[in-house]
């Protein structure tokens, strides 16, 4: 017995004794009525008030917990044996987001402990785990200093009608939302569908149709920036057979029908637990999260990559640069293909779960950035999906509607400025593809070409039964797109979204090969008053190229058109010069001049009225006529 005791009421101290027995033998309710004793024999007794709080904590009353600890650390703040109190007040507040009240408690039981001569391995690690809650609570404190404007509302009834829902993730165009619905009375989860238009808003959920959901629990998705690829997540499944307790699965969309979903196989999925993907735009890159075996942490982000053949390599770990030794969730890689969000408990933040930033260049990760608050708070932020053009947000958040019960919902928010401008946000280029002649829809090639540095953007093809198609774009970029389908002649249109944060439609109706069609060459580009060829041509000539070696018996006229700006005779003699610039361009890569012809025809032939420079613009032009 130490002398502080000893300088305790008598009946106090056999009272506390007695509860000491009474814990060693796992009588809690006799310890209980010992150390309550004691303190009414004196009420100073720190050392008992410390070990009602400790019965307190067993019975998951916290609030009662905290009273009596309070108790204990007031009445005796030195005892040796009242010092872990400092560590649980800490601990509880910090948990509730009243940072002020948690720091004087860890630092007060972080000089304790460091005072001590030979501290045991337990002490050790009590006084890592305060350290890192004081550098928690020192981090929330700077950010609540700055924090960010953030407007949410609650997504409306017609959507949040289960008894949860979480994990949204969109569409790049904002148009369809999936997200994963829970029903009371089974438990079972199923991916859901929502589909927004200007008039109406969100429509009411429906499930996915097809072979994607069971009566087994299905969902955790994510969706290709075209909507047409779909990854999720299968769990406990008798029906499919997988390498785990949790699985993902892929299944393809033609028209509005869902091919039977495919287990990614031992490249992806493992005897462990695999969920929560996310997807590049492209569909070819796909991050996840797994505990397997060989990772950093208890739970880490893993990523495969398709190979040319459309196979998906064997998955490797993202690696320290974003894992740590604890748990990392939920990534979401936005639509620009390099944002890679993801919550982490691992990182000094705002404590538990919070929601970090990280840039992906292919290669490595930038060091992950905290979002801020009050996006981030006290509680766990486990997912978020932020739209293509960066002003939306969508995320569940869960609420208590009874001691026992919780619900998730799907919330919105504007995205704040301030955040908005720590990533590249991107456009939606969208449209369908039609046959000129009918109008029906047609499986076609595109090819997405960054006209200032001629690199291939995107190749995809368009939806078979519905001819759509839709591809992400970053901004400040001049593109030129290019349609290809066997039997017709190439469509080819030219854009830009420099400084531009808006989508672009471009519905294109492409002309079967037949004698006389023609097709204006839109990305083939001179300097004012010029006919030499500027480089980002090259790319609509190697589109003219192909489509004259494929079909060898196929002869076409160049025409050069201009405006109406100058001289007749200057404007026939600058166009021929124009379209003798194909024409050579053409012979230079193996096509026989016999089957080219050029011509310039000047001003004689506008499009439109040469009344406005717009106008005027159309008028200038290399159109190619099939002979």
């Amino acid at each position: 017995m130490t002398p502080e005791l000893q300088a305790q009421d008598r009946r106090a101290l056999d009272a506390y004794e007695k509860g000491q027995k009474a814990l060693a033998n796992r009588d809690l309710p006799g310890a209980r009525k010992e150390f309550q004793r004691a303190v009414e024999r004196d009420e100073s007794y720190g050392e008992a008030y410390f070990r009602l709080a400790q019965l307190a904590e067993y019975d998951r009353n916290l609030d009662q917990a905290a009273v009596q600890y309070e108790k204990a650390i007031t009445l005796k703040p030195e005892s040796p044996e009242v010092q872990p109190a400092y560590l649980w007040l800490g601990s509880h507040y910090l948990r509730r987001g009243q940072y002020t009240q948690a720091t004087p408690l860890l630092q007060k039981y972080i000089t304790g402990q460091q005072a001590l001569t030979k501290p045991t391995a337990a002490q050790k690690i009590a006084l890592k785990r305060a350290s890192r809650m004081l550098e928690v609570c020192r981090f929330s404190e700077e950010a609540i200093k700055r924090p960010l404007t953030v407007q949410v509302k609650r997504l409306p009834d017609a959507v949040n009608g289960f008894e949860s829902q979480y994990f949204p993730v969109l569409t790049a165009d904002r148009q369809t939302l999936f997200f994963t619905g829970i029903e009371q009375e089974n438990g079972d989860e199923n991916l859901y569908t929502s589909a927004y238009t200007e008039e109406a808003g969100w429509t009411k959920p429906r499930l996915l149709p097809g072979a994607i959901n069971t009566t087994e629990n299905e969902g955790t998705s994510s969706i290709s920036a075209d909507g047409r690829t779909l990854v999720f997540t299968v769990c406990q499944s008798r029906l499919r057979h997988g390498f785990g307790n949790c699985d993902l699965y892929i299944s393809y969309r033609n028209g509005q029908e869902w091919s039977e979903p495919e287990n990614l196989g031992p490249e992806v999925n493992s005897g462990a637990w695999e969920s929560q993907p996310t997807l590049s735009p492209d569909g070819r890159v796909l991050f996840f999260v797994s505990d397997r075996p060989g990772g950093i942490g208890k739970r880490d982000i893993w990523m495969s990559r398709k190979d040319s053949l459309g196979r998906w390599l064997p998955c490797v770990n993202a690696g320290a640069a974003i894992n740590t030794t604890e748990d990392e969730v939920s990534p979401f890689l936005h639509a620009n293909g390099r944002s890679l969000f993801f919550a982490s408990d691992g990182y000094t933040g705002l404590g538990g779960f919070d929601l970090w930033l990280s840039e992906f260049d292919g290669t490595r990760f930038s060091k992950p950035e905290n979002l801020g608050y009050p996006i981030n708070t006290h509680e766990d932020q486990v997912a978020l999906y932020i739209t293509a053009d960066g002003r939306k947000g969508y995320y569940s958040q869960e609420e208590r509607i009874r001691a026992d019960r919780h619900q998730s919902r799907l919330w919105e928010l504007d995205v704040p400025e301030a955040l908005a401008s720590r990533f590249k946000r991107a456009n939606v280029l969208k449209g369908t593809i039609v046959d000129a002649a009918n109008q029906k829809p047609l499986a076609a090639n595109l090819e997405v070409i960054n006209l200032k540095t001629n690199a291939t953007e995107a190749l995809l093809r368009s939806d078979a039964k519905t001819g759509e198609y839709a591809v992400v774009l970053t901004d400040g970029n001049e593109y030129a797109v290019f349609v290809n389908r066997p039997g017709y002649l190439y469509k080819s249109l030219s854009f830009d979204f420099s400084g531009k944060s808006t989508d672009k439609v471009l519905n294109m109706a492409l002309e079967s090969i037949r004698k006389d069609q023609h097709e204006v060459l839109k990305n083939v580009f001179f300097e004012s008053g010029r006919w030499n060829l500027q480089e980002k041509s090259q790319a609509e000539l190697e589109k003219l190229v192909r489509l004259l070696k494929e079909n060898p018996s196929v002869s076409v006229e160049i025409s050069g058109h201009t405006d109406d700006v100058g001289e007749d005779k200057n404007n026939l003699e600058l166009s021929l010069k124009r379209a003798r610039s194909v024409m050579e361009y053409l012979a230079a890569h193996g096509i026989a001049a016999t089957r080219v012809k050029a011509v310039g025809l000047g001003e004689t032939r506008p499009v439109v009225p040469n009344t406005s420079e717009e106008n005027r613009a159309q008028n200038r032009r290399i159109e190619v006529k099939i002979l």
